[in-house]
């Protein structure tokens, strides 16, 4: 197949998807093409995997006048700059004649512009609808300002139509779970297939290296993540056998990113791993601790319910930090069988996440599109 692939991501596990997809798909002799508006200078970049890149610049000239950039970003940039160089990308993949392209997310817009615009076959892999639009925590403050208020609402609306128009615009749409194939639904009226997400068992895997009693989560320090839930949660445990809380937001100290291998040897070294978002339509971190035999704590909701095995590969809980510290003991207290649910998680791993058998998936689901009439 000639496959075009579309992305405009910054450093995230969203853009790790890209990269692996396009890794993946190229391993099964397709010819892959990256079209993208980022210049990859971090840890991910596809394009070192592509047949070729194909780069658009897109760098919005700056304003010091805060309420003038601000305008000037979301109006003038996004709404309308960033309409018209996608009708000009998609205008470029057309005229080269690839079987199908298969378009990844806007970070400015969710779903992108260029759906509107695509002549060829093609499929939008939507991560989730547009996440301020739908989901009561991210709704605005009490406390915003009456002018804040209406820009922020005006904004939003127009975003949301935005979103919705260039998703319904697709040929085909996948997602990367049920419970993501559920809110596309709720949003969009659309029913995606799955192509689920898979880790590198080759990276992250078990090492002999020595364990700290500490417990990783792997996210910023804000409460949609669950940072508060973890602390509570550790804070709730005897000090003598408190564990130390590893948090890692993908930084080092000196700003760079973390590595695959940097972050398989923290996985290691920690007994549990803990996941505790309330909307992670997926959730690769999970993925890399069972792959590292590491066992995790997860909320009993979203992408989680479909990645763990509840009190084989770890535990799934309800939002309760009193629940979470009594798991984290039970690893603490039975190191036996933190190692047995370890293992199952590994054998977990390998017969079903590794990337391998998500690619040849989703290169199936792509030979089966473009074979539609």
């Amino acid at each position: 197949m000639r496959i075009a692939i579309f992305y405009h991501i910054q450093f995230s596990g969203a853009k790790r998807v890209v990269q692996e997809h396009t890794k993946g798909l190229v391993s099964f002799r397709n010819t892959v093409d990256i079209y993208t508006t980022d210049n990859a200078k971090d840890i991910f970049d596809p394009g070192i995997y592509a047949s070729n890149k194909f780069y658009y610049e897109f760098s919005p000239k700056s304003i010091n006048f805060p309420v003038v950039k601000r305008i000037k970003s979301d109006f003038y940039d996004t709404f309308l700059s960033l309409k018209i160089l996608h009708k000009k990308i998609a205008k470029d993949i057309d005229k080269r004649n690839y079987d199908i392209v298969l378009v990844h997310t806007d970070i400015n817009t969710q779903a992108p512009f260029l759906l509107k615009f695509l002549k060829t076959k093609n499929v939008y892999f939507c991560l989730e609808p547009l996440r301020n639009a739908y989901e009561y925590s991210l709704r605005l403050k009490d406390n915003v300002s009456f002018l804040n208020k209406f820009y922020e609402d005006l904004n939003r609306t127009i975003r949301k139509k935005i979103d919705l128009k260039n998703a319904l615009s697709a040929n085909n749409i996948l997602t990367l779970s049920l419970f993501a194939r559920e809110r596309i639904i709720a949003a969009y009226d659309l029913y995606p297939k799955i192509s689920y997400l898979g880790v590198n068992e080759k990276v992250f895997k078990p090492k002999n290296i020595k364990k700290i009693k500490q417990v990783f989560f792997v996210a910023e320090k804000y409460s949609i993540y669950g940072y508060d839930l973890a602390k509570e949660a550790i804070n709730l445990i005897p000090q003598k056998i408190r564990p130390n809380l590893k948090i890692v937001s993908w930084t080092k100290h000196n700003g760079d990113r973390l590595s695959d291998e940097e972050l398989s040897n923290i996985y290691n070294q920690s007994i549990a791993t803990l996941s505790l978002s309330r909307f992670d339509t997926f959730g690769l971190v999970p993925l890399e601790s069972m792959s590292c035999g590491i066992p995790v704590i997860a909320l009993n909701v979203a992408g989680y319910r479909e990645t763990i095995k509840d009190k084989e590969t770890g535990f799934l809980v309800d939002y309760n930090a009193k629940e979470i510290s009594e798991k984290i003991m039970y690893f603490l207290n039975n190191p036996d069988k933190a190692k047995e649910f370890g293992e199952n998680g590994r054998r977990w791993i390998g017969e079903k996440w590794t990337w391998e058998k998500q690619i040849s998936k989703l290169n199936s689901l792509l030979e089966e599109l473009i074979a539609e009439k």
